[in-house]
């Protein structure tokens, strides 16, 4: 059962957990959790219920949140004061016959660091090579990416970082927390193993992993909030060499804003993202939380069947058996 809490509108400083996952705080949707009824209504239900199944130790996610962190320090502090405070490097067991240390899969290294997490539970555990790739990341980043990186460093100083906002629409709860926020614009970061970053791969990325539909969900929660439509950005940037970076607009996918005319456009992750939101409004509404036969049309008296295309087979199959 959901309480009465109610979040103020803005908060400035809130720690990740509390936001995430603190009580009260956790009856907001966020932009992920709107995504999972793309898979469905039921599904979303479930894990937004049972988020403990659904936890990911991915080394990717790990990394990323470390890069954002580092931007957000920058952002916030102006230098990596605050990176420093939440990370401390963790020195690995060494391997005394090959005099190296040992890797993050062995046991040896697993006992090391869950010994060290036991002796400081607040802290947060990385290794050296790890934020020497981050601060590479955001030298190359802030440095060496030409025009992206004048553009970057404009962002750093007019922006604010990791501001948490609430919202209540329709009767229904939600949460947003853009990377950076500036009076007319909001701006992702989006570390990505990617060879180019060519216009195709980007689209390709973006498609995949849904970033249009979190940028309208931001977009659209904003405009409620301040009824300002802010423009959306992505900087993309590479984790390998030569860490290449790219701003991104997502004014194709997303919202619009057209001042002259006074005029919003919505592009495709804007008409998904406004199916998404009228869905979940329907199923706070009703209680009713499909699966996914929600995505078949009712037919005859209501029953809901699925119709699949079969694939165009060779009509000029044969078997050829011996003595033909």
């Amino acid at each position: 059962m959901e309480n009465n809490f109610v979040a103020d509108p803005i908060i400035i400083g809130l720690d990740n957990e509390t936001y995430h996952r603190g009580e009260g705080y956790d009856q907001y949707l966020s932009s992920t959790q709107i995504k999972d009824f793309l898979v469905s209504p039921k599904y979303a239900k479930y894990k937004k219920e049972h988020p403990e199944e659904f936890v990911i130790s991915d080394d990717a996610l790990e990394f990323g949140s470390m890069y954002h962190a580092y931007m957000e320090s920058l952002l916030n502090f102006g230098n990596d004061s605050e990176f420093v405070k939440q990370y401390h490097l963790f020195e690995a067991p060494v391997n005394e016959k090959t005099g190296k240390p040992y890797g993050r899969d062995t046991q040896k290294y697993i006992s090391a660091l869950e010994a060290a997490k036991s002796e400081h539970p607040d802290w947060e555990f990385v290794s050296e090579e790890r934020v020497g790739l981050v601060k590479t990341m955001v030298t190359e980043l802030l440095e060496n990416c030409g025009e992206t990186s004048k553009q970057v460093k404009t962002i750093l100083k007019q922006g604010q970082s990791e501001v948490s906002h609430f919202v209540e629409y329709e009767g229904c709860k939600f949460k947003f927390r853009p990377d950076v926020e500036t009076k007319r614009k909001i701006v992702d970061w989006k570390t990505v193993s990617l060879e180019n970053l060519h216009p195709g791969a980007i689209a390709k990325t973006i498609t995949k992993f849904g970033y249009g539909i979190s940028a309208a969900f931001y977009q659209f929660f904003e405009h409620e909030q301040s009824g300002v439509w802010k423009d959306f950005y992505w900087v993309f940037q590479q984790k390998t060499p030569p860490y290449d970076a790219v701003m991104v607009s997502a004014e194709q996918w997303a919202y619009s804003y057209n001042k002259e005319y006074d005029m919003v456009s919505m592009g495709p992750s804007a008409l998904i993202f406004k199916k998404l939101l009228d869905q979940y409004i329907e199923c706070k509404r009703t209680g009713e939380y499909r699966g996914a036969e929600i995505f078949i049309e009712p037919g005859f008296r209501g029953h809901r069947i699925m119709s699949v295309d079969a694939p165009n087979f060779n009509t000029e199959f044969r078997f050829y058996n011996k003595n033909e």
